[in-house]
């Protein structure tokens, strides 16, 4: 986890949702089938004169200020929460450049043998607010945002499709994740953990269709004899 999400909502609903105060990323249209390295929402706090909450665009797959390329040469899309405070990729983001990636829904696969099925996992109510980091890559014209979403052991309701699942934070605990006056760490990233389970004791999960294409139809229940699994 997690390789392909959705987010089926609005830009109004967004911007209401989080309490977005500057949007950089108007032209935002809902999808179906996120997946690594596609421009999605990154709500960010940031500090001038005045607390200000922003909604841009962001690569999802971090590259650090310092690589030498836009794309690294092992996946980044997503950082375990277990090893982020530490790792030279992901450290300064979680000490200083933290963010949300919402999102409707997500698809996890379970594997059996060389079968992989996809389920579609979404919250009872609202959206998945995704504990992420961020990095900014070249300067000038050239910069690029670019963000990861941390990742923890999955639910116990959830072990069964898939190990591991996304960090996702419950409302009250945004404004402190977001906080760039908070200098993150370990306890940071582990407190965020912990106020996962609230979010993953409602959610739903279900069978879907093989993902090909970006559509509404990519979130529907499966009927059982509509197609197989992937292989």
């Amino acid at each position: 986890m997690c390789g392909r999400f959705a987010l089926d909502a609005p830009l109004d609903a967004l911007i209401e949702t989080f309490v977005v105060t500057h949007n950089r990323f108007p032209d935002w249209v809902p999808r179906w089938n996120i997946a690594p390295t596609t421009m999605v929402p990154l709500i960010v706090d940031t500090t001038a004169e005045t607390r200000t909450r922003i909604l841009g665009p962001a690569r999802w797959s971090l590259t650090p200020s310092w690589s030498d390329t836009l794309e690294t040469k092992y996946p980044t899309f997503n950082a375990r929460s277990e090893t982020a405070a530490t790792k030279p990729t992901f450290r300064d983001g979680v000490k200083n450049y933290r963010g949300i990636i919402p999102a409707s829904g997500y698809f996890e696969w379970h594997t059996e043998g060389r079968i992989k099925t996809p389920h579609y996992i979404a919250p009872t109510d609202g959206l998945f607010a995704f504990a992420a980091l961020y990095s900014t890559w070249g300067s000038g014209a050239n910069t690029t945002v670019t963000a990861t979403i941390l990742t923890m052991d999955a639910p116990a309701q959830l072990l069964a499709i898939h190990p591991r699942s996304p960090v996702a934070l419950p409302r009250d605990s945004w404004d402190q994740w977001l906080d760039p006056a908070v200098v993150g760490d370990n306890t940071l990233v582990q407190a965020a953990v912990a106020q996962s389970a609230e979010v993953y004791r409602s959610v739903t999960e279900h069978v879907v269709r093989p993902l090909h294409g970006d559509s509404p139809d990519l979130i529907s229940p499966r009927e059982d004899d509509s197609l197989l699994p992937e292989n």
